[in-house]
Order: C-alpha cells, then sequence, then structure tokens
C-alpha cells in the first residue's frame, strides 16, 4: 500500500513539474513572438535555442540520463500530434486549383528532385565521413525533404509572388512523403538485410502516394459534407476538423502505410472546400482557431527541436571534429539543393514550365529542414552505431539553416523586390 502511494506521489509530482514547465513555455513563446516581429531571425530560431537550454538542466543536477530520455520521447510526440496539425494548418489555405496548376515543378522537386538531393548528400557524407555509402544514404534521406513546417514560418515573414509560394509550400509538403519512403527503404536494407528492388520500391511509393490523395480526399470530402449537414458553430468545425486531422493521419500512416502527410494535406484541402454552407462569421473564426492553434504548436515543435542541441553526448560520441560537423554538411545540403532547383529549372523547359532566376535563388536560399529530419533521426534504434554522428550532424545543420538562410533570403529580396513583381506570372 505505501508502495502504491509513493508510486502515485512521484506522479503527481512529474504533472505538476509537467504543467509548470508547460505554463513557462506558453510565457516564453508570447515573449518571443512579441519581441521578435521585426527581427530577420524567425521566433521560432530563437524558441528552438531556449529549448536547447534544457541540456544545461541535467548537466548541472547531474541527471543526464533523465534529459536522453526526454531526447527519446521527441520522435513520437512530433510526428504523431506536431505534425497533422501543422500540415492540416498549411493545407486549409491551399486549394485543389492552385495545385494542379503548378503539379509539373511541384511534381519534379518532390520526387526527381529528392531522389538527386538523396544521391548528392549521401556520395558527400560518404567522401567526407568515410562511413559506408548505404550509411551516407540513410542520413541522405533523413535530409532530403524541406520542411513544410520551416518554410511556412519563414516565408510568412516575406511578400513574395502567389505562385512562386505555392510550389514552395506544395513542394515542401509532397516531398516528404518521398523522403520517408527513401528513409524506411534504405533503413531496411540497413537493418533488415531487405535486398532493394526498383520495382517495389516504385510500387510501395505509387500505393503511398495515390493511397494518400484517394483516401484524404475522401475523408475531407465527407467531412465536409457531414459539416454542411449539421450546420454547427465554429467549435464544432474547429473540434472534427482537429480529430480528422490527427485520426486521418494516424490511420494513413499505421494502418494503410500510406504516406500520412500527403493524406492530411488532401484532408485539409477537400474539407474546406466541401464546407460551403458555412456562414461567413462561422468560417473566419474556424479559420482564427486554427491560425492559433498552429502558432502555438509551431512555437513548441520548434521549442522540442532545440533540446538535442547541446546533447553533448552525441558529439562526444561522433568521433568527428566539432568544424566538420558544422560546417561540411551544410555546405553539401546547400550545393544538392542549389543542383536540384537550377537543373531542374533548366530541365522543366522541356514542358513550357518557366521559372524565372529570382525565383530560382529564392527555392535555393529557402530549402530548409526542420521536424521531420528531427523525428526521423530520433527514431532510429540506439544501438545503431552512427547514430550519434547523425544526430550531430542534423540538429546543429537545422539550427545553421533557420538562422543563417533567413538572414540571406532577407538580404536577396530586398535587393531584387522590382524585379519580383514584374515576374510574378512567367513561371509558365
Amino acid at each position: 500500500m505505501r508502495v502504491e502511494i509513493l508510486y502515485l506521489m512521484a506522479e503527481s509530482e512529474l504533472l505538476v513539474t509537467f504543467m509548470l514547465g508547460l505554463s513557462l513555455l506558453l510565457v516564453a513563446i508570447s515573449a518571443v513572438h512579441r519581441y521578435t516581429r521585426t527581427f530577420i531571425i524567425p521566433g521560432v530560431a530563437i524558441l528552438m535555442f531556449l529549448g536547447a537550454t534544457l541540456a544545461i538542466v541535467p548537466i548541472i543536477s547531474h541527471e543526464v540520463d533523465k534529459f536522453y530520455g526526454i531526447i527519446e520521447t521527441i520522435p513520437e510526440i512530433v510526428y504523431l500530434v506536431i505534425i497533422p496539425i501543422l500540415i492540416f494548418d498549411s493545407g486549409r489555405k491551399l486549394s485543389v486549383g492552385q495545385m494542379k496548376n503548378e503539379a509539373i515543378p511541384i511534381g519534379y522537386f518532390a520526387i526527381i528532385g529528392v531522389i538527386l538531393t538523396i544521391l548528392i548528400i549521401g556520395i558527400g557524407v560518404n567522401f567526407i565521413f568515410h562511413i559506408p555509402l548505404i550509411d551516407a544514404l540513410l542520413l541522405g534521406t533523413i535530409l532530403a525533404a524541406t520542411d513544410p513546417v520551416a518554410v511556412g514560418v519563414i516565408f510568412k515573414k516575406f511578400p513574395i509572388p502567389r505562385r512562386l509560394n505555392i510550389i514552395i509550400e506544395g513542394e515542401s509538403l509532397f516531398n516528404d512523403a518521398t523522403g520517408v519512403i527513401s528513409f524506411n527503404v534504405v533503413k531496411g536494407i540497413i537493418f533488415s538485410g531487405v535486398v532493394f528492388s526498383f520495382a517495389d520500391v516504385s510500387v510501395s511509393f505509387i500505393w503511398s502516394m495515390l493511397g494518400a490523395i484517394a483516401f484524404g480526399t475522401g475523408l475531407g470530402w465527407i467531412g465536409g459534407k457531414i459539416l454542411d449537414k449539421w450546420n454547427a458553430d465554429e467549435f464544432v468545425d474547429f473540434t472534427f476538423s482537429l480529430g480528422l486531422a490527427i485520426g486521418g493521419f494516424i490511420v494513413a500512416d499505421h494502418f494503410l502505410h500510406i504516406s500520412p502527410i500527403v493524406t492530411t494535406l488532401f484532408i485539409a484541402m477537400f474539407i474546406v472546400t466541401r464546407h460551403k454552407e458555412v456562414s461567413t462569421g462561422v468560417r473566419k473564426l474556424f479559420h482564427k482557431y486554427w491560425d492559433y492553434l498552429g502558432f502555438v504548436t509551431n512555437s513548441i515543435l520548434f521549442f522540442v527541436i532545440g533540446i538535442p542541441l547541446l546533447a553533448v553526448e552525441s558529439y562526444q560520441n561522433s568521433g568527428v571534429a566539432l568544424i566538420i560537423i558544422i560546417v561540411a554538411p551544410f555546405a553539401i545540403m546547400m550545393f544538392s539543393r542549389a543542383v536540384v532547383i537550377y537543373s531542374g529549372s533548366a530541365f522543366l523547359r522541356i514542358f513550357r514550365v518557366r521559372i524565372p532566376l529570382q525565383w530560382q535563388n529564392i527555392l535555393t536560399i529557402g530549402g530548409l529542414r526542420g521536424g521531420i529530419a528531427v523525428a526521423l533521426v530520433l527514431s532510429l534504434s540506439p544501438d545503431y552505431q552512427f547514430k550519434d554522428l547523425f544526430i550531430s550532424i542534423v540538429v546543429p545543420l537545422i539550427a545553421i539553416n533557420l538562422v543563417v538562410n533567413p538572414i540571406v533570403l532577407n538580404h536577396y529580396l530586398k535587393k531584387t523586390s522590382s524585379k519580383m513583381s514584374q515576374s510574378n506570372s512567367d513561371i509558365h
């Protein structure tokens, strides 16, 4: 009996600590966003560095094991809770028609572009870090896809042509499916000895994409019709859509084995498209609630991303000089992005798709990585010999990406703002 009481007391203390920490985090989020409105570096980057400061607490209190226990829970929190909310938040702002108009460039960058990026990063990491090529390709799959959350955060701060914004968001939303599928394929080869089969991978990819589009469209369409029939208020609309976003994501990922990100994207687009009978006032409030949830969830995501940033043990166990860990992967990643964008834009001219040079530069600088990369690298088995090295590469790379790229992008957009407006309709 006494043991049970002590256990309940310990659980109660844990809950109190968690709620107090959450309260402080919400206050910190409010303060950061209040005082960073005019900063070139986005507020979420500052929140990421605040998350990194959590590493100091267990080091001082000699409870490092608990700290690394927290790090191990990050992938599940990010992937199953935060990502579906933020994908839905992004998807509700897009329309099916807009995505169709830019299907060729989005499809190229999201599929061919990701494959090229994996190869370039894999070869570069293999050469510099002297690890087997298949393992280097695994890191390439983790870093290949641009992150829709990180991209959305950065480009909200900059005025860019509408069609360019659709390409940027569309690519970042769809290329995650290619990246995650590639990650699972390479991981299967390394850990399970699965023999690579181009036919099997192609079938898996087609099923993942087409199945996700069909399932997401169906759920979104039915959800929109249900809300029309209910003719309910904004609370019901918001709660119902939140349930579909998370539930659809989990069903797609765990039961149907299709792309959960693409599923949630199409749920969002079609539930907004089909739910036409809602009054203007309710529709505005519906989007306001999603704006707020997206704001809070996005802030928490970047705070969580920062937690492994000062994971000293990962750097110590990586066996590679810190300067190489920081500089080399960032250079390889940006080189791969440049190759994909500039060569891809030249190739797309065959299909009469013209991407102005200014847009190509923005697409290159705006190739940001974020929460999904962190979730993937932390999901690797603790016994995997290169896990510490990969963590020590991925997390600092994202931090640099979110600091350096916005500064460069801000400088570039100031220089080319007049030319940007002139090329607004020049993509085709």
